[in-house]
């Protein structure tokens, strides 16, 4: 018995190819993905969602100074917010929990505002003298009077730049009490 071999010749480009005594077998991982539209009238908007985002980026920033947890903090805030109103993505939130979901982050940033002291001093500062800025704003108060008053002060202040990082805590604190 004679066998005859054929000369193969291989020669083949591009990525995921294999050839086998000269056939062609190209193959490529195939992803099926599944586009859940969801009921705009029961679940916040793009808008609400991206606030909600900004939120929890700002209470991951303020929870980096602390360290305690293994994995990122953006994935801590994002598993609290996940079990506290059961849902398993933020942007599947319904309305009506929305609002309540907004003051939950703020007092969650307002927790963790001290760790950012140690981290980001000049940060700390601004994100305090905003607080204190609105509040006072929502009780139309003079905040450079009220300081003054609160403080003591033989002499009005005009800027909360003036304080002490002490004295700025106890103004925003009284403050924050009313």
């Amino acid at each position: 018995m004679k066998k005859i071999v054929n000369n193969i010749n291989q020669d083949i480009n591009g990525n995921n190819n294999i050839q086998v005594a000269g056939d062609y077998i190209k193959t490529e991982k195939v992803v099926k993905t599944t586009q859940v539209i969801h009921n705009p009238d029961e679940h916040i908007t793009d808008a609400q969602a991206k606030e909600i985002r900004d939120k929890v980026k700002k209470v991951a920033e303020e929870m980096a100074g602390e360290r305690k947890y293994s994995s990122s903090p953006y994935g801590a805030v994002y598993t609290a917010l996940y079990n506290r109103y059961k849902i398993t993505k933020y942007t599947l939130l319904p309305k009506d929990k929305y609002e309540d979901a907004i003051k939950w982050l703020d007092k969650q940033i307002a927790i963790y505002r001290p760790k950012l002291k140690n981290v980001d001093p000049e940060q700390y500062r601004k994100d305090m003298y905003k607080s204190i800025h609105a509040r006072a704003n929502q009780l139309h108060i003079n905040i450079h009077e009220y300081a003054a008053n609160v403080l003591e002060l033989k002499k009005p202040i005009s800027s909360l730049k003036e304080l002490s990082d002490t004295r700025l805590k106890k103004v925003y604190t009284k403050l924050f009490s009313k």
